[in-house]
């Protein structure tokens, strides 16, 4: 007996540890958010950009912990609290921290203004809906006897809305260099309307803050599990073409693919309402007219 709780133990040490590194990423990432309002170096705003990157890294531990407990059958009670709090830090604290400091950056930099006083209270709105998000996931999954089984989360999962603030800091100073190659394929000076969107990036991202913190704590609105999914439906070909395809363009063009699938995933919900219609009237199209279903209106 007590040789099985120490195997036990040490089974459960993997992925814990891998949880404590998703911890140490957004420590790191707020960590990196502090020094660029401190200063010191010429140009602070690269050290958002590395905050942004440990966000994304804190992302890879969350998704292979919890894989690597039911594989080696290490999942605990303290595994699944220890997860929820690494993914406050790393997805609820330094987001909301970061859009911030992009706040701050701007030009209109000053807190003490209404707006800014706004803009502070929208990132705060997203990490209190990232607090309350994972309490009532806790909640839920102490009550599910396989919570890794569901195939839709209620509100968005947080490092989705975690994702959009990365993405579009990533993608800020992605377009404000015009230093990629694949840039200056479309042009070889930097349009008028970069400079723009990256104004509109600094000063309100806490906006889309404030609209992700209401998806995380929305319980009209459900969200696809990727990896319930794609595990549960196993691979065939089209699927490991379109990874195949998909690591490709993220080697080539990580910037915009990482923005372009977090923002895509986001705004599922509402592709999906869109979408509706015309997939209920191509199976209506594609129904045989002999079958009792298509015969029959009052069937369905």
């Amino acid at each position: 007996m007590i040789g099985s709780n120490e195997t036990t133990r040490r089974v459960a040490f993997i992925p814990n540890t891998i949880t404590l590194c998703n911890a140490v990423c957004g420590f790191i990432a707020l960590t990196l958010i502090a020094g660029s309002l401190e200063g010191g170096s010429s140009d602070p705003l690269e050290r958002l950009e590395q905050a942004a990157w440990f966000i994304l890294a804190g992302m890879l531990f969350d998704v292979f912990d919890g894989k690597v407990a039911r594989v080696t059958g290490g999942g605990t009670t303290l595994g699944a609290q220890l997860d929820s709090l690494a993914d406050l830090v790393s997805f609820g604290l330094a987001p909301a921290g970061l859009a911030l400091a992009m706040f701050h950056h701007s030009e209109a930099n000053d807190f003490v203004t209404p707006l800014g006083r706004m803009m502070w209270l929208f990132s705060l709105a997203y990490f209190l809906g990232a607090l309350l998000r994972l309490a009532r996931f806790n909640s839920v999954k102490a009550e599910n006897d396989d919570p890794d089984e569901v195939e839709a989360f209620v509100g968005l999962p947080t490092p989705g809305a975690a994702g959009v603030v990365s993405g579009l800091v990533i993608c800020f100073f992605w377009l404000r260099d015009w230093q990629s190659w694949d840039l200056k394929l479309l042009a070889a000076e930097k349009p008028v309307w970069v400079d723009l969107f990256n104004q509109g990036i600094t000063s309100y991202l806490p906006v889309t803050c404030f609209v992700l913190g209401y998806l995380m704590v929305s319980q009209r609105i459900c969200y696809t599990h990727m990896g319930t999914v794609l595990m549960r439906r196993g691979m065939n070909f089209d699927r490991f073409t379109s990874m195949v395809f998909g690591a490709t363009l993220l080697v080539f063009f990580a910037e915009p693919v990482i923005l372009l699938g977090f923002v895509l995933y986001g705004i599922s919900p509402i592709l999906a309402f869109l979408w509706r219609p015309f997939s209920r009237k191509k199976s209506v199209g594609g129904e045989n007219p002999s079958s009792p279903a298509a015969s029959d209106p009052e069937s369905e």
